[in-house]
């Protein structure tokens, strides 16, 4: 059934509730009169009229979406004015059909009051039930947004972890420990404790939302500590984190990601090699991170799933305030940028002995 059906049958179903419970207590007190009796369906058509132009206004003027402080005054004027209207039809009607029975003015300031506060408490009602049902129908849409977005966040995170681990980083990553067991057992002992904290680093990533930045970047390190092994003097790493931005919360494997396309599009390209570059700095209530790398940007750059699914995942993670960008710097230089929105930062994340303790236990 549709919304408008819907609201239609439960418009004159509320209101012919109510002509029937009216019909029951003139019968009691007066008796039957069919002329009462079609006073009452003329009462029923003006208010179903009445609400109905009501719900429009409602709808036209957005009432539903702004604020409680300031839709209670609209409705009470609105309430107010339908009420005053319908007791400016309904006393001349009952002056008409209780000409034998009430010898009062109905047009005095009492009466016309009583009319008015009769007819304000149905109206009122009504207008509750028509917000509670908005409230319900909208709670209920938020709650299958919610459960799109958990699920689009899953599968997300789920293509991520597949994603991660690049076969041919695994398989270039064992060649090169291979190679340095015999040559430097001690590096090659390291070079496995660093792989297989990747790995482990992989293997959760489906099972957390966010890691601080200090553990990313942990994880950043080992990647390029082992390609390093590889490219020897033809990768070169710069690092410029602020270690205020340690403790923020970043989507896991995020910068690995990114990393590992910088070298693979970049600096695996030239004879010679390249750099990567990793800066992360607080701005204003943001936390900006930047990579660099020597290269060329290029569309197929930006075709893998690492790239394009970033600015997405970092939407569902933090809203449409969280950005992601790629650009070319200069003509040599790719630039890959990310805005994620972080709380305010409280003035002792600032403090001197506070920056030399994530320093630490970041081992920067």
């Amino acid at each position: 059934m549709s919304r408008t059906k819907l609201y239609w049958l439960l418009q004159i179903f509320g209101w012919s509730a109510w002509l029937i419970n009216e019909t029951l207590i003139y019968t009691n007190n007066y008796g039957w009169s069919l002329d009462w009796f079609m006073a009452a369906i003329l009462n029923i058509t003006i208010v179903l009229l009445l609400t109905n132009y009501f719900r429009k206004v409602i709808k036209k003027y957005g009432w539903v979406e702004i604020g409680i402080d300031k839709v209670i005054p609209r409705i009470l004027l609105a309430v107010g004015f339908m009420s005053i209207f319908m007791a400016l039809v309904n006393i001349p009607l009952d002056s008409y059909l209780l000409r034998e029975h009430e010898e009062a003015n109905l047009w005095s300031f009492f009466f016309i009051l009583q009319y008015i506060f009769s007819w304000a408490k149905p109206l009122m009602i009504w207008t509750l039930f028509y917000y509670a049902s908005h409230y319900f129908e909208r709670k209920s849409e938020v709650e299958v947004d919610k459960i799109r977005l958990e699920s689009s966040v899953k599968e997300t995170e789920s293509k991520v972890l597949r994603a991660q681990m690049n076969p041919h980083f695994m398989f270039n990553a064992l060649n090169s420990i291979r190679a340095l067991i015999l040559e430097d057992p001690d590096k090659a002992q390291k070079a496995v404790t660093q792989l297989s904290n990747i790995l482990r680093s992989s293997l959760l990533a489906d099972r957390r939302r966010t890691v601080s930045l200090s553990e990313e970047m942990r994880t950043v390190d080992d990647y390029l500590a082992l390609e390093k092994i590889r490219y020897e003097e033809r990768l070169q790493v710069r690092k410029n984190i602020y270690p205020e931005t340690l403790t923020v919360q970043v989507p896991p494997m995020l910068l690995q990601t990114l990393v590992e396309n910088a070298i693979k599009h970049g600096v695996s390209k030239p004879v010679k090699g390249g750099f990567v570059s990793l800066e992360s700095k607080v701005m204003g209530k943001n936390l900006s991170i930047t990579i660099s790398n020597t290269g060329t940007l290029e569309r197929t750059d930006s075709g893998g799933f690492g790239l394009e699914n970033t600015a997405h995942r970092l939407e569902l993670l933090f809203g449409p305030e969280s950005k992601f960008n790629i650009f070319q710097a200069s003509k040599d230089v790719v630039t890959a940028e990310i805005i994620i929105p972080i709380p305010q930062i409280e003035p002792e994340k600032y403090s001197p002995l506070t920056k030399i303790s994530n320093l630490v236990k970041a081992g920067y």
